[in-house]
């Protein structure tokens, strides 16, 4: 006989053995192991019930805050947009009232109009700057530096310091 001839009859009785140890070993378990298992299954589905409550309230509490917070972000745009267009129609208005002038006034070449004189200031610009300036102050910079990053003098620096009130550096804030 070749050596393989005997390993196959030898693995053949072992399995044979191992599943009849494993067939005696099964009956003679006892009955209470088996209604250990629903128990068992039922903790954790009790546990699996709870972890999904605690995310669901963690959902819907992560829901609210975001939907509070694009409410007050929308809030703050529509007042922006309001006044935009309140800032268009006044524009929009100079430069009607300009145009009618334009036209209506007769057309003399010896006259020679004056430069104006006063700039008109954009108020946008400015709420900015002055955000920009407590926003550099609360990070701690000095105001001599502030008025480096904002490209502006140490005086007008100063200035917008020294005129806020708590108030407005509240909504400079915002």
């Amino acid at each position: 006989m070749d050596n393989m001839d005997v390993v196959y009859p030898i693995l053949i009785g072992a399995g044979m053995i191992s599943m009849l140890l494993a067939f005696v070993i099964k009956k003679k378990q006892p009955v209470d192991s088996f209604s250990s298992i629903p128990t068992q299954r039922t903790t954790d589905k009790d546990e699996l019930e709870k972890s999904v409550q605690r995310l669901q309230k963690q959902v819907k509490q992560e829901t609210n805050l975001l939907a509070a917070e694009w409410q007050e972000m929308r809030a703050d745009l529509l007042e922006d947009i309001a006044s935009l267009r309140k800032r268009l129609d006044v524009m929009e208005e100079r430069w009607h009232k300009s145009e009618s002038q334009k036209q209506e006034a007769p057309k003399d070449t010896n006259r020679i109009e004056p430069a104006p004189q006063v700039q008109e200031v954009d108020m946008l610009a400015l709420r900015e700057r002055y955000r920009r300036a407590f926003e550099l102050s609360k990070e701690g910079l000095s105001r001599d530096e502030i008025a480096k990053r904002l490209g502006a003098g140490r005086g007008e620096i100063d200035l917008i310091f020294s005129l806020a009130d708590r108030h407005e550096r509240g909504l400079a804030d915002a």
